[in-house]
């Protein structure tokens, strides 16, 4: 199963909701659960990339290679954020 396939599947970009369920019947609450989805997942994983890529770039200041890495992922991530918003309207 390809990964839009999963997402389109849960109809949920972010994140896929249980139903909700009665806590206290005399105050009416209501608790579900909360589960991040793969796309989720995988802007965490850039934002961890771009961290540890900025760290390198602080600690070798010469290096123009790892910038030119911090500004490639910096770019992919908000092209994919902007992809996400515009398609599954999140």
């Amino acid at each position: 199963m390809k990964l839009v396939d999963i997402i389109l599947e849960q109809n949920q970009v972010g994140f896929t909701s249980s139903e909700p369920r009665v806590v206290n019947k005399t105050t009416g609450t209501v608790q579900w659960d909360i589960t991040p989805t793969p796309l989720k997942a995988a802007i965490d994983l850039l934002d961890d990339a771009l961290e540890s890529l900025e760290k390198g770039i602080r600690d070798n200041p010469e290096d123009e290679k790892l910038r030119q890495y911090e500004e490639a992922f910096s770019k992919l991530k908000k092209s994919l954020k902007t992809h996400i918003t515009r398609t599954y309207d999140k």
